[in-house]
């Protein structure tokens, strides 16, 4: 299972050091306006949403033909800040990076949140017996490294349960959660509810899982576009954000087709376990999935989760001060 799993992130990479892209027409159509979504990640299932607007023809009924590019959160969110020069229109980021990027100076906005909460969980076998954050206590605790979401998803738990980070033994592990894990190297390990946990119960594994979302919710992935966008060309925004959610929604409607439309846009995946691939898709759902008594659909950002967020990170010494949040994100294009 590694093995494939090695072999599909290599091929990953090396598709994205070449450049490569999705099915696509190999010139603009005519009449069509070209625009770039940058990817905070290699190609993956996470994407089908946008995958699916793409395949179902929903950018190019509201004239837009979509370019995915794939890179790092930290390089797309700067370069949708430096749109026009940079030709990116739209990037997926989290709220986090959004938050950090304003405080930088650059003038970006969250203008459509794909995750509703917050994807990041701590895992465990079963027989450790993971059930609350105090669970974690003399635990061996490991992390890819002192950067992103898993890095603030463990210093989030920390701020909301008063506790210290000598209450464990954290160690940085690079990717290798699910592998350490299984091999009893570390007890719990920090990562996404549809990656790791998925590869390990794949494997026969009864894993637990600690929500960090059910401990303190954080600003998550969607949508970021540069203010500068928003005025000059604000139909641009609603168009693109229109078409996309009309993507989610077939994505959650009908989960297999958007599964049968996105191995196109990643060849790797055809390489692996295709059981493995579609439950990653499943359990995506439930994070992507508006909850009607505290939003407004899908797509909604909330504030009350980015002020929570801004206010943690402040705490944490991620911002070294206060971060206007309602300029950091706009719910007028979802409408």
């Amino acid at each position: 299972m590694f093995r494939r799993l090695l072999m599909i992130i290599v091929l990953a990479v090396t598709l994205v050091a070449c450049g490569a892209q999705p099915v696509a027409p190999t010139a603009t159509p005519q009449g069509l306006r070209q625009v770039t979504l940058a990817m905070s990640y290699i190609p993956n299932i996470q994407f089908a949403p946008y995958y699916v607007a793409v395949a179902k023809g929903y950018y190019k009924d509201v004239g837009i033909d979509v370019t995915f590019d794939y890179n790092f959160e930290n390089d797309v969110v700067q370069r949708a800040a430096a749109w026009p020069e940079s030709k990116v229109a739209f990037a997926t980021a989290s709220g986090t990076s959004v938050l950090l990027a304003r405080q930088q100076g650059l003038a970006v906005r969250t203008v459509e949140t794909l995750y509703q909460k917050f994807p990041v969980v701590f895992f465990a076998k079963s027989a450790t017996g993971l059930k609350s954050v105090n669970d974690l206590k003399g635990k061996t605790v490991g992390i890819p490294g002192r950067f992103g979401e898993s890095l603030y998803a463990l210093m989030a738990i920390l701020y909301a349960s008063k506790l210290d980070e000598s209450a464990m033994t954290v160690q940085e592990i690079g990717f290798t959660q699910a592998q350490m894990v299984l091999e009893d190297k570390i007890q719990v390990g920090v990562g996404y509810a549809m990656n790791e946990p998925v590869i390990l119960r794949q494997m026969n594994q009864q894993v637990d899982i600690l929500r960090v979302t059910d401990v303190y919710d954080l600003a998550s992935n969607g949508i970021v576009v540069s203010e500068a966008l928003i005025t000059q060309d604000p139909d641009l925004v609603r168009t693109f954000v229109q078409a996309s959610l009309r993507g989610l929604k077939d994505t959650l409607d009908n989960p297999d087709d958007a599964y049968k439309l996105s191995l196109s846009f990643i060849p790797e995946a055809q390489l692996g376990d295709p059981k493995l691939q579609r439950q990653v898709l499943q359990e995506s759902l439930p994070f992507w999935q508006s909850d009607k008594t505290t939003s407004a659909g899908l797509g909604f950002t909330d504030v009350a989760v980015w002020a929570k967020t801004e206010q943690f990170m402040r705490a944490a010494k991620l911002l070294a001060g206060p971060v206007d949040v309602g300029a950091a994100f706009t719910n007028e294009f979802i409408k």
